[in-house]
């Protein structure tokens, strides 16, 4: 990702739009950001030469384009649901050409680079979530997307690549591979009975939580989690956002990781149900977490693990993640058996 990805005359039009022609003249200043694989995400400062008024104004860029593009339409539509209340301002969306769109966000200032060893912020973003679950069981607010082949395409492809690639690679999966065959085979299945699970059944969800797409500002004194890429923003069962949260951080956190039972736990609590970890309630979760494992995130880890031009480090950490995710099919074979 470069500067170049973003069209500087487009980023002055929208600064001149917001906040007057005195800014038509402005330095403006385009620093790459770390992070998101599918959109070229950027910090801008706009400077004042002379005059008065604001000396600078700073706000996030956000080139998505293709698939990714639907985040234009889920930003604006989620901007008038509770989903406001922890996710950045949209300050403004030009239209580029054919699903093709830059986004402007405010900046949020994290108050830390990794807020996650507190549990106090680790749980209120399943707070949060369950907020944002609780709110509507409507998709008719999203833009339109068939979820359910691209995940089983998906998945059929994790297979694929999980059945060529040398048991080296990641040796648990000699092991994993016929759990593995037997989910990708359900998969249709279970997500119909995952979606119509009791009583958390499908409502809109975020799609894609994990620590690189949370962050924790400070406002009006307090902590508060700050849910940022919508692009993933579905229906789906809200079990797949909870579990996505708590394994992935588990990986990272040990103390996340130890204290799972009692996070999904306080999920439950916040949806106002019983706080009860019933043997249902567990399958569905494993099976949310396994739906999570094929989406994507499996299959990256195996190809991570394929390429001769990774480094040793990035190899052995796709290993591992992968591993972790094997697990999860384990169970959720397990379960649904």
């Amino acid at each position: 990702m470069t500067r170049d990805a973003f069209d500087r005359a487009a980023v002055t039009a929208f600064l001149v739009a917001r906040h007057g022609p005195v800014f038509s003249d402005s330095d403006v200043e385009i620093r790459p950001l770390e992070g998101g694989l599918c959109a070229a995400v950027a910090l801008v400062t706009a400077r004042l030469r002379g005059g008065r008024g604001p000396r600078s104004v700073t706000f996030v860029a956000k080139l998505v384009h293709g698939v990714t593009a639907r985040e234009a339409v889920v930003c604006r539509r989620l901007s008038r649901s509770v989903a406001r209340r922890f996710s950045p301002e949209l300050l403004g969306a030009q239209r580029l050409g054919r699903q093709r769109w830059l986004l402007y966000f405010e900046r949020i200032l994290p108050v830390c680079h990794w807020p996650w060893n507190n549990s106090a912020h680790t749980a209120r973003v399943l707070e949060q979530l369950a907020q944002f679950h609780e709110e509507t069981t409507s998709a008719d607010s999203l833009p339109a997307w068939d979820y359910e082949a691209e995940n089983l395409a998906a998945a059929r492809a994790t297979l694929v690549l999980a059945e060529r690639l040398p048991r080296v690679e990641v040796p648990s999966l000699t092991r994993t591979l016929p759990a593995l065959r037997r989910i990708v085979a359900a998969l249709p299945a279970m997500r119909h009975q995952l979606l119509a699970f009791q009583p958390l059944r499908g409502t809109r969800i975020h799609g894609d939580v994990h620590p690189g797409n949370v962050m924790v500002r400070r406002r009006a004194g307090a902590a508060e989690p700050v849910l940022l890429d919508w692009a993933r923003a579905r229906f789906g069962s809200p079990l797949e956002d909870v579990s996505s949260w708590l394994q992935v951080l588990g990986y990272w956190e040990p103390e996340a990781k130890r204290r799972h039972d009692t996070l999904l736990a306080g999920y439950l609590s916040a949806r106002g149900f019983a706080a009860a970890l019933t043997r249902p309630l567990r399958d569905a979760y494993w099976l949310a977490a396994a739906s999570n494992a094929l989406a994507g995130a499996l299959g990256h880890h195996l190809w991570v693990t394929s390429l001769a031009t990774a480094t040793p480090k990035a190899r052995i950490a796709a290993a591992r993640s992968a591993a972790d995710w094997l697990r999860v099919l384990r169970r959720a074979d397990a379960c649904w058996s």
